[in-house]
């Protein structure tokens, strides 16, 4: 795994998502909340080869609906 630890556990809690919820849709609701990145951008942070900025951060937890800690691998719940 790579040192950006908050991709994976993007694509984590996308799968976790009942239905499960496509890049093309976290982009969509990024979007919404000001955060315009594209596909590719959203790849390179899941794979980890593009970290995170603090602002994307806290959109990013919201959009997904869990905690910047659990993004951040610091709460198991």
């Amino acid at each position: 795994m790579s040192a950006n630890i908050v991709g994976h556990r993007m694509r984590i809690a996308r799968a976790m998502k009942n239905p499960p919820m496509s890049q093309q849709q976290l982009l969509a609701k990024l979007q919404t909340e000001g955060i315009d990145i594209s596909q590719s951008t959203l790849s390179k942070i899941e794979r980890g080869d593009r970290y995170v900025k603090d602002t994307e951060l806290r959109v990013i937890a919201r959009v997904l609906d869990v905690s910047i800690l659990w993004l951040m691998d610091e709460s198991k719940s």
